[in-house]
């Protein structure tokens, strides 16, 4: 995994891509669908970000949790995403925020 610090500029390439979760039992593909500048909390810290990702199954689904992605040509990345709803198919969707 990158040490390297998250930035909105580090996803925006990546709007429409494929980030995939391995589980014990299951590989779910996540495709990053929009990425949303938050307003800075203070003076000096990170400009804070949201990303929202659909998932691919309607049978599967992350609670609040911290899991490891798996994108072609940003790496390995860890972070905590929250589900906030379903599509239209039954698929559901995620956030992760970035403070």
């Amino acid at each position: 995994m990158s040490d390297a610090p998250l930035t909105i500029e580090s996803f925006q390439p990546h709007i429409g891509t494929a980030f995939t979760v391995h589980t014990d039992q299951h590989e779910e593909v996540l495709t990053l669908k929009q990425v949303d500048a938050g307003k800075p909390s203070y003076p000096g810290g990170r400009d804070p970000f949201a990303l929202v990702f659909d998932g691919s199954s309607n049978d599967l689904m992350f609670h609040s949790q911290t899991v490891v992605f798996h994108h072609p040509e940003m790496g390995e990345l860890a972070f905590l995403i929250s589900p906030f709803g379903r599509n239209d198919d039954g698929t559901f969707r995620y956030e992760a925020v970035f403070n």
